[in-house]
């Protein structure tokens, strides 16, 4: 039985964008993931478009945790999503200023419903589940450790261009209101889909 492999490294460099990934494992005689990428219109994975290399648009991000909304200067955001080595899933890395931190989405053909994992920091953990729809739109439930019980968020992530999207999360209490807390910030492509893996 082959042992499948995943390695991440992370190289650090006074660069604005620092990440370099590599994702390794057996590939049984599957496409490489840069073969994956040049032919990305094609393939069936419902993330898809979220492959890539991505940073905020103009480093803008707008949040309010409880005190007032904010619009905040973020230089340095880094995002690498790549596909795994099934055509549901997809892996994205978050690095640059912290918390770092990677989120994972699964997608079961069967019931059409996307699973999500996430660690940020040292305790924000997420796990969630939603949907995603043919333009790949992606709508997320998640609960968070960390954030006051019986809370959870709601995150959409809304293509506005074909290389740019809208993420945003906003806070519910039990009784499904929202709590005003939010963040929300626009991801934009920095490289081609072709150089952004197995470089």
């Amino acid at each position: 039985m082959k042992v499948i492999t995943l390695v991440f490294c992370t190289l650090v460099s006074s660069l604005a964008l620092a990440q370099k990934t590599s994702i390794v494992f057996e590939r049984n005689g599957r496409p490489s993931q840069k073969e994956l990428l040049t032919t990305i219109e094609s393939s069936r994975n419902p993330f898809k478009k979220f492959m890539g290399e991505w940073t905020l648009a103009n480093d803008i991000w707008i949040q309010n945790w409880g005190a007032a909304t904010d619009t905040l200067k973020i230089a340095d955001h880094h995002t690498i999503s790549s596909q795994l080595n099934t055509e549901n899933s997809l892996l994205s890395i978050i690095d640059g200023p912290e918390p770092n931190g990677h989120i994972f989405w699964a997608y079961n053909p069967n019931t059409k419903a996307v699973s999500h994992l996430s660690s940020f920091g040292e305790i924000r953990t997420g796990i969630g589940n939603g949907t995603i729809d043919e333009e790949g739109n992606l709508s997320l439930k998640i609960t968070f450790e960390g954030e006051p019980a019986h809370t959870y968020r709601k995150y959409t992530y809304n293509w506005i261009a074909k290389d740019a999207y809208k993420m945003r999360s906003v806070q519910f209490d039990a009784k499904n209101r929202p709590t005003g807390l939010f963040y929300e910030g626009v991801f934009v492509r920095v490289k081609s889909m072709r150089t952004s893996v197995d470089e």
